[in-house]
């Protein structure tokens, strides 16, 4: 029943069903920055869908892993680390300075 509402949907917003176009497609085509963050032990969203979409994304992008995080786990269990490297997302992709 989900899926059916997702497909009525993205028919009804973007003219297609979710099964018709992948989210590596999309990273093929994608311009805009993309910070990927994901768990080693995501069970939702298996790891190796964020590898292959980092790998296809065409735009400038970085990766952090979080060794035994589940799906949106990774805050919570390294929070420090998940600032620390969205703060260096930011200050090597923005082109405004803070501190000015």
């Amino acid at each position: 029943m989900v899926v059916l509402y997702v497909d009525k949907l993205s028919m009804e917003r973007i003219g297609f069903a979710s099964d018709e176009y992948s989210s590596t497609q999309a990273m093929q085509e994608c311009r805009t920055l993309v910070l990927f963050i994901h768990g080693t032990d995501d069970t939702f969203v298996p790891i190796e869908m964020t590898y292959e979409n980092y790998k296809a994304c065409a735009a400038p992008k970085r990766l952090l892993v979080v060794p035994g995080a589940g799906h949106c786990q990774s805050y919570l269990l390294e929070q420090e680390r998940y600032e620390e490297e969205l703060l260096r997302f930011w200050q090597k992709f923005d082109k405004v300075d803070v501190d000015s």
